[in-house]
């Protein structure tokens, strides 16, 4: 069993949403039922892809311009900073200007379930209101992954 201060594991994405820090409104970015892994080793690496549950099979360039916009995908070496922050070195990602960045994220670790959230930073989908992301992530294996 992994503390607070370990994020390591393969986890299981449960649920995915921006909340305006403002309002407190939350826009699901991939739907109800989001589909995603995250993979962070021991080691220091970590890798992510996130997609909405329902995706239908692109049959035009236009729709695979969509679905790629409907992903995030990245890579990275990692550094947890205690107590709660763990630190990204991207080095590979489907966002380009987050390649060469350090993506920060706050997490929790209790039991089976991870929670991580986003530093508050701004959107094109939002203009100037401040959001942060909520992820909940459940580790592989455990009841209800």
């Amino acid at each position: 069993m992994t503390n607070a201060s370990d994020p390591t594991g393969v986890w299981i994405l449960r649920a995915c949403y921006q909340e305006i820090v403002q309002t407190g409104e939350r826009i699901d970015m991939f739907g109800p039922n989001p589909r995603g892994v995250l993979i962070i080793l021991p080691e220091g690496r970590m890798a992510a892809v996130l997609t909405p549950a329902e995706q239908p099979k692109p049959a035009t360039e236009a729709d695979q311009a969509l679905a790629f916009q409907k992903l995030v995908a990245y890579s990275g070496r990692y550094r947890v900073e205690p107590p709660d922050r763990l630190v990204i070195a991207v080095d590979v990602a489907w966002f380009v200007p987050w390649v060469g960045s350090e993506q920060v994220r706050k997490f929790s670790v209790e039991g089976d379930i991870l929670q991580i959230v986003s530093e508050p930073t701004r959107t094109p989908l939002t203009g100037d209101a401040l959001i942060v992301g909520v992820l909940t992530w459940i580790r592989e294996g455990a009841r209800g992954a």
